[in-house]
């Protein structure tokens, strides 16, 4: 029974004699496949074909007084008989995914996040606790770890133990102080920065400004007095929320001119022996080209089982020249980079409306200026 044509499982072999395309014809009439021929001179044919088709290309070359030469298995077919030679590389491969598979039936790293000062005291904790590297992962109970660490730090708010591949994670919320209250201390509150007053609270003190009122940073919005009954003023710790339309923009310049390279035609090839410890030689001559597209082919000299390869670098020079974008497609890049850096300043805030302006810079450079507009509340105590 033959065998079947297997993807991947392939060949390559050298033909030589006379009329080659003949030999072409014949195996396409016979229906055997080749997979590649590329002609290395008048009389020699370097062919790839599938494995089971090999012993039917050697008797038609025979009849017809072809030679076939350089027999090589290809893809597949060459790593199994790369296997079959070294044994010792199969047995190698099985046996270190089976202490892969060991090994991470255990954790083998304990990381503690966001402990602050109780970091030293958590990591003793742990390692009294038996929850320490080496230790396996079936045996270790996340639940009642964080039952134990939550009854040791009843200050920390809460804690999240869990394992993440071989690594024990324990992460701590700790509680968050209450912030301080406002002075009592007479005082006034004052803009932080520039806006258009939408609406203003008052919690104590008297309005200075009203919704539609442009103010600027530092300008008092609520004053610290009061009118009593008698008609008496009486100075008191201003408090109240002025929300206000806020504005920020900012510029991208981008320029219209993009460099475009080009094969000259000229390349140089360099060769050298490389170790992860050294090459040889150190440094290898190059020549003198302004600019040059680098194509790396690596080979391997010793096997898999020595770490020395040839290294062959070929380099071809471009040329350089600067050509000129469409300036829509600046436009577009430069606008959504300035509205993308405006996001990321007014993160946590809603952005109520947005628009972007552009403009030329000496012919060969667009700005685009992004601008957005949001709510936020302004008032802040004044210095004292």
């Amino acid at each position: 029974m033959n065998m079947p044509r297997l993807p991947f499982v392939t060949c390559r072999f050298t033909l030589t004699g006379l009329n080659l395309e003949r030999f072409l014809n014949t195996l396409k009439k016979e229906g055997v496949p080749l997979l590649g021929a590329r002609r290395a001179d008048r009389r020699t044919l370097e062919c790839a074909c599938y494995l089971r088709d090999l012993p039917r290309v050697r008797r038609l070359a025979a009849e017809k007084g072809w030679r076939v030469t350089r027999e090589r298995p290809a893809q597949l077919a060459a790593v199994l008989g790369a296997l079959r030679r070294r044994p010792g590389a199969l047995v190698g491969a099985a046996l270190a995914l089976a202490a892969a598979l060991v090994l991470s039936q255990f954790v083998w790293r304990v990381e503690i996040n966001g402990a602050g000062p109780y970091r030293a005291d958590i990591a003793a904790y742990l390692t009294e606790a038996g929850y320490v590297p080496g230790a396996r992962r079936d045996a270790l109970d996340a639940t009642a770890l964080e039952r134990s660490l939550t009854l040791r730090y009843p200050e920390v708010a809460w804690f999240h133990a869990y394992v993440s591949n071989v690594t024990l994670v324990v992460d701590v919320t700790r509680g968050v102080p209450m912030p301080d209250l406002p002075s009592a201390r007479p005082g006034d509150v004052v803009a932080l920065r520039d806006g258009i007053v939408d609406s203003v609270r008052v919690y104590a003190g008297t309005a200075a400004v009203e919704a539609g009122d442009a103010v600027r940073a530092g300008q008092v919005l609520i004053r610290g007095e009061e009118r009593g009954a008698d008609g008496a003023v009486v100075p008191v710790a201003a408090r109240g929320a002025v929300i206000a339309r806020c504005w920020l923009a900012h510029t991208v310049e981008m320029s219209m001119l993009e460099i475009h390279s080009e094969e000259t035609g000229r390349e140089a090839a360099v060769q050298s022996i490389e170790t992860p410890w050294f090459s040889f030689p150190a440094s290898p001559d190059t020549p003198d080209f302004l600019a040059s597209n680098a194509y790396i082919t690596q080979t391997p000299v010793g096997g898999c089982f020595f770490p020395v390869w040839r290294k062959t670098t070929v380099l071809r020079e471009v040329s350089l020249e600067y050509a000129r974008r469409p300036e829509a497609e600046v436009r577009a890049e430069a606008g959504d980079a300035a509205l993308g850096r405006l996001k990321t300043l007014l993160y946590g805030y809603e952005i109520i409306d947005k628009w972007v302006d552009y403009c030329m810079i000496e012919d060969d450079t667009l700005a685009a200026t992004a601008t957005a507009e949001w709510l936020m509340d302004i008032a802040g105590p004044a210095p004292a």
